[in-house]
């Protein structure tokens, strides 16, 4: 299979220190760094893969491929790379290099991240296809790709077996594929077509809205991109999503049966806590992302919010997705810890903020509903996201299956459904909502097809005051209390199909 690879989504990789006061304080970072000082994840022992478009075309052949970041500077010691590709070339790209900084340099949000292998995309894509190279490379758990793809005349076909792949390896591995959108609309469904990725656009919203048709698998229309970042190009503000998928995985994983209820043992990666899997993380991201946003000069702010003409089926906006990145509001998710629904015997309300992976849903009976207590002493504002993979086959047959889920917010003090995200194409249903105080409701998981739903899910939730005083912390997250530039490359380059642009 060949496919054709843009490296189009530009970059901000300039000075570190110009940027640093600014999108750090708009995604929420310093707020967590100010709470948890040198208790702050940092993304250590979180082994990733940085997947780059060649900036040169196959035909310069004394300099191709050229798709490694510039790891002899400073903000790059200590960091182990590998090149596990079949090109394994340490030719310099300026964009790699600035998308490295915003993942993983060592004045980034997460400087703990220390093991990286680095991947001509192309390659990356081929990996796939090989029998036995499905495996993460070294375990890891995160791969940022800020790059996009379509096809040629001659490889259209093939572009659905690619997404199949990509969403295939999330399922499995529980391997977190965090994917730029294109700066503009464009046909290029490499890889924000994909269900099972975390597509990331920019807060100005000047990105590719929606999936891009494939086949009747992978169709056009699907709400994409899933949340956005305060970046001038779309390469520059993946990586920032990426990285705060680190310090959710950290921070998962070392609180282990603190805040999961259970874990899973997989091939090549280890302990999987429930806290820091694909779809918890995801959910977490999107529920705990910003509707509304007071950036720092310079920086576009999300204003209006699922305004009339931009609210999607699965309850997001089709610009934002769930709205701008705050690392604190998703940390909040993640350090509240595991709680279960009504069914499975959970029977306390819901803490501010926390979230449930529930696995073979469907498993009690003939239940089709999972249900979540909440009491609203005060009037808040609730923010929940469902997150389910599509499931692809493990045969060569690459046969996909995909469920339904609904999330209603069901009001028991009123006896009436308030809310409800009902999509039946995307695998995320949102809501974003006031509770009234003196309220009570259930949060509800539902099955949208006649049939039992038994597959995974997870469900993330934050409710906040409706005033500006601050929220506190639950009381798990003591737990752990004790570089961008913007240059605008736009070259497609890899040996499928490459061409500049």
């Amino acid at each position: 299979m060949k496919a054709t690879i843009w490296l189009g989504l530009g970059i901000a990789g300039l000075s570190c220190g110009m940027a640093q006061a600014d999108y750090r304080d708009d995604i929420g970072y310093r707020q967590l760094q100010q709470l948890l000082g040198s208790g702050a994840p940092t993304g250590a022992g979180v082994n990733v893969v940085l997947a780059e478009a060649s900036t040169v075309t196959e035909a310069d052949t004394l300099r191709y491929p050229r798709y490694a970041p510039d790891t002899g500077q400073s903000r790059f010691a200590g960091k182990t790379f590998s090149y596990p590709g079949p090109e394994a070339s340490t030719g310099i790209s300026d964009h790699a290099t600035g998308v490295a900084a915003a993942f993983f340099a060592n004045d980034s949000i997460a400087p703990g991240i220390a093991n990286i292998a680095v991947y001509n995309a192309d390659d990356w894509l081929s990996g796939l296809v090989a029998a036995a190279a499905e495996a993460p490379v070294a375990g890891s758990r995160i791969a940022n790709h800020s790059w996009i793809g379509g096809a040629d005349s001659e490889t259209a076909a093939d572009i659905g077996a690619y997404l199949r792949l990509v969403d295939r390896v999330v399922q499995r591995y529980e391997f977190i594929q965090v994917v730029g959108m294109d700066n503009g609309p464009s046909n290029s469904p490499l890889l924000g077509s994909a269900y099972n990725t975390i597509a990331v656009g920019r807060s100005d919203g000047g990105h590719d809205r929606g999936s891009d048709p494939v086949d009747s698998v992978y169709g056009a229309g699907r709400s994409r991109p899933d949340l956005v970042a305060p970046r001038t190009t779309t390469s520059g503000a993946t990586p920032l999503v990426a990285a705060a998928a680190a310090l959710l995985v950290e921070t998962g994983h070392s609180g282990a049966g603190q805040l999961s209820k259970a874990g899973q043992a997989i091939a090549g990666i280890g302990q999987v806590y429930n806290a820091e899997r694909a779809e918890t993380v995801k959910a977490a991201l999107m529920a705990g992302a910003q509707r509304e946003t007071d950036n720092t000069a310079g920086s576009a702010n999300i204003a209006d919010y699922r305004s009339a003409g931009h609210q999607t089926a699965n309850g997001l906006d089709d610009r934002f997705g769930a709205g701008q990145l705050d690392v604190f509001g998703s940390y909040r998710i993640i350090a509240g810890g595991e709680q279960d629904s009504v069914e499975d015997g959970g029977s306390a309300v819901l803490a501010e903020a926390g979230f449930d992976f529930d696995q073979a849903f469907g498993g009690l009976g003939s239940n089709r509903t999972a249900s979540y207590r909440i009491s609203a002493l005060s009037d808040l504002q609730l923010a929940a996201s469902l997150v389910w993979n599509i499931g692809v086959s493990d045969d060569s047959s690459l046969a996909t299956v995909f469920y339904d889920l609904d999330l209603e917010l069901f009001d028991t003090t009123l006896q009436r459904t308030v809310g409800l995200s009902n999509s039946r194409a995307d695998n995320s249903e949102n809501l974003w909502l006031a509770l009234r105080g003196g309220h009570d409701y259930q949060l509800r998981v539902v099955a949208a097809t006649s049939a039992d739903f038994v597959w995974d899910y997870a469900l993330a939730w934050r409710m906040e005051p409706l005033t500006a005083a601050p929220v506190p912390l639950p009381a798990s997250a003591l737990l752990f209390s004790a570089a961008l530039l913007g240059f605008a490359v736009s070259a497609r380059g890899g040996r499928l199909g490459a061409s500049r642009v």
